[in-house]
């Protein structure tokens, strides 16, 4: 890191140290060398500070995404954005924590630009493997169940068009996916990390958005039209 760089880098990374969070928690400059590694995320994935103070991130977690594809590398898309001052949607990616286990994390971004010439990208993430291996069982789950229906051709009867296919929101698939998986009420909310009641309420409006009468048949008629 060069000198105007670091005088740029101290104020918020004094404020990083005294930040506390159970997410974890590092912080990279515009050479996407990591300059703040946290105790928290030490916690998650094993890496020492000392291990990855100075080192590019990309070499370090090397996060790829469903389709195994790199998205951690140089120059990436949170690092394109955060030289122009602009935010990252937060995104899943796999990568390893130091015992070489892989693991799912959830990323969100805060972009700061201390000075013109100096942008930083601090990254928050969090453990989503458990959530990550039930939308993958709810998936399988939902080819199995495809596999034994049998989807009839759609018909209309009396002339009256059949209704049209809800578009669901991301959430609403999120509990649908939980729901093919047959995950119960306090799963879901803890999976989603919401109170039981609100994963209740995310359930009722969505079996009401699909105009069926429980969770069972939400699910086998989000299987015969393609939903998940």
């Amino acid at each position: 890191m060069d000198g105007s760089a670091a005088i740029a880098w101290e104020p918020a990374q004094r404020w990083l140290e005294d930040f506390r969070t159970e997410d974890g928690l590092f912080a990279v400059d515009a050479h996407q060398r990591i300059v703040h590694w946290g105790d928290s995320a030490q916690k998650i994935l094993g890496h020492s500070s000392q291990a990855m103070l100075g080192r590019p991130c990309y070499e370090v977690l090397g996060g790829v995404d469903g389709g195994n594809f790199r998205f951690c590398r140089r120059n990436c898309p949170v690092m394109a954005n955060a030289l122009r001052g602009r935010p990252t949607t937060n995104y899943d990616v796999c990568t390893r924590t130091q015992a070489g286990v892989p693991i799912w994390v959830n990323v969100t971004i805060l972009v700061a630009r201390p000075a013109p010439k100096a942008a930083y990208a601090v990254h928050l993430f969090r453990d989503v493997s458990e959530r990550r291996r039930l939308e993958q069982a709810a998936q399988r789950a939902v080819a199995d169940l495809r596999e034994l229906m049998t989807e009839a051709p759609s018909r209309v009867e009396g002339g009256v068009s059949p209704m049209p296919t809800p578009c669901l929101t991301r959430r609403e698939l999120q509990v649908l996916r939980l729901l093919a998986c047959g995950v119960g009420t306090q799963q879901i909310a803890s999976t989603l990390g919401v109170s039981p009641i609100t994963a209740r309420n995310h359930i009722t409006n969505l079996v009401t958005r699909l105009g069926v009468g429980n969770r069972l048949q939400a699910v086998v008629y989000a299987s015969q039209h393609h939903l998940i």
